[in-house]
């Protein structure tokens, strides 16, 4: 338990990626503040950290929004997050407009992981571009040093089906997700990175599924993951930025370093429903933390997760 105070004809393929752009601007965010939880009135809080199953990182990403715009962190400020052994300044930009990321070590002894806004002034000032008449000068803190969330992470995951490489052939097909129950409350999310390839070309995207109780199993329908380009699903929905930047750190870590920067980014030239794809299953299991009675609002939450590998292969 840790705590975070924190080759088909180029006509049908032109046709593929016009029906897509649709489905994707169906599903997308608002683009306003790039964070849809966050509110036009108020300060608000965002924080969301994971820990992949044996990892001995945890992902962060954090961001303070007032009256829906992101406050950009200036000067000596910056959020800090640290175990008993460990510290890290969220210094590289995140997944959403105005928020910060960065991996967090953290082993079986770190009990406690904090994250706060703090002045750090010389540290910050390694990465940050200053005016030469200011390099040397430090404004002092601004009013959000001191604020923090806390995050408690739940049990970790343990996935006790579908079998790993188990094959489904048809889109009406029902995978029977299953999983050692927690029995602590909290919900569980599962996302999809999915790889298709046809002839000619690859399709990757992923995908989620909102699952809600922490029962230990969920009948996921095929449809869910897998859809035709040429056809409307309204059961799919895709993964939005914040988890595709996770499961890209997730994808990087199991592969080594190797794996693909672009995952999420690629166009769907290659029709999933009649291709050959690798389902790569991620059941994330959520806790929602606390936050600084000084924020008005916030979004924070803590999750654990693990994975398992899936094909589909229509055409058997």
């Amino acid at each position: 338990m840790f705590t975070i105070k924190l080759q088909p004809d180029k006509s049908i393929r032109i046709l593929h990626a016009f029906v897509l752009a649709l489905l994707l601007a169906s599903c997308s965010i608002d683009n306003g503040d790039n964070l849809d939880r966050v509110p036009n009135q108020g300060l608000f809080i965002y924080l969301e950290t994971n820990r992949h199953k044996e990892s001995n990182e945890a992902q962060i990403a954090a961001a303070v929004f007032k009256d829906g715009e992101a406050i950009n962190l200036v000067g000596g400020d910056v959020f800090k997050a640290h175990t008993d052994s460990n510290q890290v300044l969220l210094k590289n930009k995140g997944f959403y407009t105005g928020s910060y990321a960065d991996s967090l070590p953290v082993s079986n002894g770190d009990q406690t992981v904090s994250l706060s806004i703090a002045h750090e002034p010389i540290k910050t000032r390694e990465d940050r571009w200053y005016p030469i008449d200011l390099i040397n000068q430090d404004p002092g803190p601004g009013e959000l040093v001191g604020l923090s969330a806390s995050i408690t992470f739940p049990t970790d995951v343990s996935i006790t089906g579908p079998a790993p490489s188990a094959i489904y052939t048809r889109m009406d097909e029902n995978i029977n997700l299953s999983w050692v129950a927690a029995g602590e409350g909290d919900s569980m999310m599962l996302r999809s990175a999915i790889s298709c390839k046809d002839e000619l070309s690859t399709s990757t995207y992923g995908t989620k599924v909102e699952i809600g109780n922490d029962d230990g199993i969920e009948t996921i329908g095929v449809d869910k993951l897998i859809f035709d380009t040429t056809v409307e699903n309204p059961i799919l929905t895709f993964i939005d930025e914040i988890a595709q930047a996770m499961l890209q750190e997730i994808l990087n870590d199991l592969s080594a370093g190797k794996a693909d920067p672009d995952f999420f980014a690629r166009k769907i030239p290659a029709n999933p429903a009649v291709s050959d794809c690798e389902i790569q299953l991620f059941l994330f299991r959520q806790r929602e933390g606390a936050f600084d009675t000084a924020f008005d609002s916030g979004s924070v939450i803590g999750s654990t997760s693990a994975e398992v590998t899936i094909q589909y292969f229509p055409n058997m």
